[in-house]
């Protein structure tokens, strides 16, 4: 039973909200991803239920694994290229911005803990990057245990606030001052979806089947490769090399147009919220000191309103601004999900790339900012 109840959750829940996304006003409202973060959240606290998170969390990353490369598959990357130049940009906005805020901030506490130049340096890691980041710095710098814990407690807490709000409410209040994003050049086109719901159930089989082998092939690919690069299985790697294989395909005319990829995509990452959100441990992400929270939530929320008002002042459309800000705060596994809240894939390679590129420079951004603070 403690195997089977997240297999039937995870996988049954998402299936519940492509069902009735357009019968149930809140979850057309607030969209599939949001609604299932929050059941995940949900069933991931029930007191006493036989929850496994070990096997929540390979279902969460399996889904996601497979719904990467089917929402690549239908990315036009030639089309996509003209989006380089703003999306480099706003990333570069977004670290400044990261750097800026977790530079004053240290001042600001550094009465509170001798090691406070310490944890900016490991929160523009984490921001830029991600939490290997955080992790790497810290452990370059040599902090104390009990601060890297309340730290990464602190920083979870008050991330998992910013993703509730970017995911519902966030976006709709961006669109009063941000431009809209340009379609003209990267039209969205859903006749792939329309010629699904026609497809028989039998080519409808037919076509999911053919489309897990193939991501199947990509993954087992993918992960080789960081075992050869790496010497193990690292996220960044993988996904990196998931994403080169997948645009690869993408050039391809009968794989881009391939009916199916987009709708059995969505479906794996609704999988992904469900197995995600069910991870978040609301004990955890009450526990610590209250300052080490308002410091993370000062930066946080300070490098992001920052973020937002340089974007409105280089006139940074709001889909590009927003997942910079995904790419940079939440890494690379949160590009699919916030590019679905948008209903915008053709900045899915652009937030990915951003991501990646951010675990690759983080690390010297977050040692600039400690150092100087030192």
């Amino acid at each position: 039973m403690n195997t089977l109840l997240p297999i039937l959750v995870i996988f049954s829940i998402p299936l519940f909200m492509n069902a009735y996304e357009k019968k149930i006003k809140l979850i057309q409202w607030l969209s599939p991803v949001v609604c299932c973060y929050a059941v995940g959240i949900l069933v991931g606290n029930i007191p006493g239920l036989n929850w496994d998170p070990k096997l929540a969390r390979t279902l969460s990353e399996g889904g996601l694994m497979f719904a990467l490369p089917m929402l690549l598959f239908a990315t036009d990357f030639v089309r996509w290229f003209k989006l380089a130049k703003t999306t480099i940009i706003s990333f570069l906005l977004l670290m400044a911005s990261v750097m800026v805020v977790s530079f004053v901030c240290g001042h600001l506490f550094k009465s509170y803990d001798p090691e406070v130049w310490k944890m900016a340096g490991m929160l523009v890691g984490v921001y830029v990057g991600g939490t290997a980041n955080l992790t790497a710095i810290g452990k370059i710098l040599n902090i104390r245990e009990e601060a890297f814990i309340a730290l990464n407690a602190a920083d979870v807490a008050v991330g998992a606030v910013y993703l509730l709000i970017i995911l519902s409410l966030g976006v709709k209040i961006l669109s009063l001052f941000l431009k809209p994003f340009n379609h003209d050049f990267y039209p969205e086109d859903e006749m792939d979806l329309i010629h699904w719901k026609e497809l028989s159930l039998f080519k409808k089989m037919r076509n999911s089947t053919l489309l897990m082998l193939l991501c199947g092939v990509l993954v087992a690919v993918s992960l080789l490769a960081s075992k050869i690069i790496t010497g193990e299985e690292s996220a960044g790697v993988v996904i990196l090399s998931v994403t080169v294989l997948s645009l690869g395909l993408s050039f391809f005319h009968k794989i881009r147009n391939f009916e199916g990829s987009q709708e059995l995509g969505h479906y794996f990452l609704l999988v992904f919220c469900v197995g995600v959100g069910s991870l978040a441990d609301i004990n955890v992400l009450l526990s610590g000191n209250g300052w080490y929270f308002l410091l993370c939530g000062l930066v946080l929320f300070g490098s992001i309103v920052l973020h937002f008002g340089l974007c409105y002042f280089f006139k940074i459309d709001r889909d590009t601004a927003v997942i910079t800000s995904m790419a940079g705060i939440f890494g690379p596994a949160f590009i699919p999900p916030m590019s679905d809240v948008l209903k915008n894939r053709a900045i899915l390679v652009s937030g990915i790339t951003c991501a990646l590129v951010g675990i690759a420079v983080g690390n010297f951004v977050g040692l600039f900012v400690a150092y100087l603070l030192k």
